[in-house]
């Protein structure tokens, strides 16, 4: 389930390199979101009814739709206007840590030493590609506003992770990423207007039609659904790991969709990166300190009837 997101996750690098050169980024990443709330909204109704949302869960789920569709498309579509994708891969690549920290601090999940070492070995493989396998030339980058906006956006994904294991102790994966979907939608929408007059239907190739349905159904519905699936499974923590397939996924994407080659160390790249998601997420699920065994495989049933 986290690899496959990962995966959708690297084909929107791709596909958002097409749509952003014919649709402002805040028009896009709002009809991105509408359709993917569009999409999920009947699945939700159709596979579990009516969802009550009391007054007390409007705090969390507005939490979600900011960080994770808001304030992270924000930032990180004027970030990349700024800044190099050089320089964004190598931020994204410590939001793994990011979110291994969070988990520890507010959701109490232990981190082992083991996921440790795979944070480090993924981390090496991230930076082996990005750095196109010569160490120095990460001692020639540059960092500039955009990083700052870029920062603000890892920050923003590892706070939804962190904030979706806690949300879904009411919901199920479907109905948070629909809720947070819709909520973000809104607050997209909000910021885009001034940019709809700019957009002409008829002026967009098929291909960028394309690249946005991509993103709103693949990139967006089905990822967001499969992720939250997976830190079900495997806690915030260990899932953050994946993150690091992403730049792999979008490289190798690239090479077919864009036409870029592919150069050895994108291959040494990718073997690190895949073996510190191994390393990371091998042995036993972490246990909340003070949570009881019992209560843990209470809580595994619900989780594997839900990821099911």
């Amino acid at each position: 389930m986290l690899l496959t997101s990962a995966v959708l996750w690297g084909g929107a690098w791709v596909a958002a390199k097409v749509v952003v050169a014919e649709i402002h980024p805040f028009v896009a990443g709002s009809i991105r979101f509408w359709i993917a709330f569009g999409i999920l909204l009947p699945l939700l109704w159709r596979q579990e009814g009516r969802i009550d949302v009391a007054w007390r869960d409007l705090p969390l789920l507005a939490f979600q739709g900011a960080t994770g569709v808001f304030l992270y498309n924000v930032m990180f579509l004027k970030g990349m206007q700024i800044t190099s994708p050089v320089n964004g891969s190598l931020i994204v690549a410590a939001g793994p840590v990011i979110t291994a920290l969070l988990s520890a601090a507010l959701l109490r999940e232990r981190v082992l030493v083991r996921q440790w070492a795979g944070f480090i070995v993924s981390l090496a493989g991230v930076l082996a590609i990005i750095s196109h396998g010569s160490p120095s030339a990460l001692w020639e980058i540059r960092f500039n506003a955009g990083d700052l906006m870029i920062v603000i956006s890892t920050l923003s994904w590892s706070l939804y992770s962190v904030g979706g294991k806690a949300a879904m102790k009411r919901f199920s994966p479907l109905a948070t990423t629909t809720l947070s979907c819709g909520l973000g939608a809104v607050m997209l929408t909000l910021v885009s207007i001034p940019h709809w007059s700019g957009l002409q239907p008829a002026q967009v190739s098929v291909s960028a039609w394309g690249s946005l349905a991509f993103l709103a159904l693949l990139a967006s519905a089905l990822a967001f659904v499969l992720w939250f699936a997976g830190i079900q499974v495997v806690g915030a923590s260990r899932a953050a790991i994946f993150q690091n397939v992403v730049p792999l996924s979008a490289a190798v994407l690239a090479m077919f969709f864009l036409a870029e080659r592919l150069f050895p160390y994108h291959l040494w790249g990718g073997l690190l990166i895949l073996s510190g998601v191994y390393l990371a997420t091998q042995g036993h699920k972490p246990l909340p300190v003070g949570a009881g065994v019992a209560g843990h495989q209470d809580r595994s049933a619900v989780i594997e009837s839900h990821s099911g």
